[in-house]
């Protein structure tokens, strides 16, 4: 998702501030699943906050979500170049192996992905 939406969205030389929320709330979405704390959270901010340990990287965001707040969806901008070398360095990085072996089919990933979920709602 977040290599689909940065090929799509974040190539220009200016580019809709909001697509980076798009590129990296799937990114951060899996630092938190690494980081072994369950369904991250809905709220951007939150899940931000929680996944984002380098200060300025985190102001950059801070700063793109009071942009998108006062601005609205269609805002455009210059590329952000912190968060596209956070992105960037994301994306290098190799997937983790997946239990049980489900490579790359998506289905099989989409089921494992529903059972987990399932998991974490009957625990709560």
């Amino acid at each position: 998702m977040a290599r689909k939406n940065h090929q799509g969205y974040l190539q220009g030389e200016t580019v809709r501030l909001k697509k980076y929320l798009y590129v990296l709330r799937p990114l951060l979405a899996v630092r938190w699943l690494d980081a072994g704390r369950g369904l991250p959270p809905m709220r951007f901010a939150d899940l931000a906050a929680a996944t984002v340990d380098d200060a300025r990287l985190a102001d950059e965001i801070n700063h793109l979500l009071a942009v998108k707040m006062a601005a609205g969806e269609a805002r455009q901008g210059p590329r952000l170049p912190r968060l596209d070398a956070f992105i960037a360095a994301m994306l290098a990085e190799p997937a983790p192996p997946l239990p049980g072996g489900h490579g790359g089919d998506p289905r099989r990933l989409d089921a494992l992905l529903r059972r987990l979920a399932l998991g974490e709602a009957l625990a709560a």
